[in-house]
């Protein structure tokens, strides 16, 4: 799934031949002085241009300061909004707009995925959102052009020291365009939050064995305590063992984890939950990264039924190992291994293919002998 990383940066490099972007327009066709997410597309996948984010915030530290507003009782920031790419005085490539009418050919929402508590969101028309799972229409304003009121209910003394954050995500109501990759808005005080991520946001992990997972931050990461994630296996809750396959590593400049598996078998065909923990934490600042979890489904090609030694053949050289992945003894199977690890699933000893690894799988075993995996 190294397309979605190469996207990535694709979309940087896209970032680094544009002009400087200019203010986008307002809905009477004025510069708008507001920073704003451009949305548009990479070859049928929705994505977002940064280039103005936390301009009129913090730029070099990477959030937007909330201000007190003793009007509304809250701490607030005016930006940034959204807005697409077709006013050509952005200076955009015109291979990245939306095609098509808005609400006809497509129709661009954007959802929050996850938000910090105290953190409620007001848009131009009125619309409030503060939970997990709300929606709203992009498409309803001319050029998804539209501005949002950040609003934090805490109160003013002491002022909070803490960040606050809101993680988006576009989709296509009607369907032509993939959604876009998570993308997170920081406020208040700094804090890492994920740019990237390899595989893509709900990919696919297409190795069981030597998998690599990558997170890409905007600010540099430490990590100090305790391992940074937590990998859970979303249907039986199963953690523990899964993040113990992994080893990890941040690049020097800090951006960069990278956890590279160096034991265990992952399970095939499985969904995982692969969630930041309080021990990945900013590199200057002593507090952790802005929450995020990414889910990333096992498929690991290759699979074939039988080739219990993953050697590609299906021969008396199997018996061995599928006597000791007998009872679905993971473990054993893998030992057989050593000191490598195996290059096909688990799931190769589950002959009848019943869910489990018994002496009802050994009739088919024998009756697929001296034959080559498709």
């Amino acid at each position: 799934m190294s397309n979605r990383w190469n996207t990535s940066i694709a979309i940087a490099t896209i970032t680094l031949l544009s002009a400087t972007v200019p203010p986008a327009r307002s809905q009477d066709g004025r510069p708008c002085p507001l920073d704003h997410y451009y949305l548009a597309q990479d070859d049928g996948k929705l994505f977002v241009d940064k280039q103005q984010i936390y301009r009129h915030g913090d730029l070099s530290e990477g959030y937007y300061p909330l201000s007190w507003s003793p009007i509304f009782g809250c701490w607030s920031v005016g930006e940034p909004g959204f807005s697409d790419t077709t006013d050509p005085a952005y200076g955009f490539p015109p291979e990245i707009e939306l095609s098509g009418t808005p609400n006809m050919d497509y129709q661009i929402w954007f959802e929050i995925l996850d938000i910090s508590p105290n953190l409620k969101i007001r848009m131009d028309d009125g619309a409030w959102l503060w939970q997990i799972g709300d929606c709203y229409n992009l498409s309803t304003w001319a050029e998804h052009h539209v501005h949002m009121k950040y609003r934090a209910y805490v109160p003013q003394d002491p002022p909070p020291d803490y960040p606050f954050w809101v993680t988006y995500r576009l989709y296509d109501e009607l369907g032509p365009y993939e959604a876009s990759e998570p993308f997170i808005c920081v406020f208040n005080e700094p804090a890492p939050a994920v740019e990237a991520t390899l595989p893509a946001y709900e990919g696919t992990l297409e190795s069981l064995a030597g998998a690599v997972l990558q997170f890409e931050f905007h600010r540099a990461v430490t990590v100090d305590g305790g391992p940074p994630v937590i990998i859970t296996d979303v249907e039986t809750q199963t953690q523990d063992y899964y993040t113990c396959y992994f080893d990890y590593e941040v690049s020097p400049e800090g951006l960069v984890l990278t956890l590279n598996q160096i034991a265990g078998t992952l399970p095939n065909e499985t969904w995982l939950q692969i969630s930041l923990t309080e021990y990945l934490k900013d590199a200057v600042e002593d507090r952790p990264v802005v929450p995020f979890t990414q889910y990333v489904y096992t498929s690991a090609a290759g699979g074939c039924l039988g080739d219990c030694d993953c050697d590609g053949l299906i021969s008396w050289r199997d018996i061995d190992y599928f006597v000791a992945a007998m009872n679905d003894n993971v473990a054993a199977w893998e030992a057989m291994f050593a000191p490598g690890w195996p290059s096909c699933p688990f799931g190769n000893n589950d002959v009848n293919n019943d869910g489990t690894v018994s002496w009802r799988d050994i009739d088919l075993l024998v009756a697929l002998m001296n034959s080559t995996c498709p």
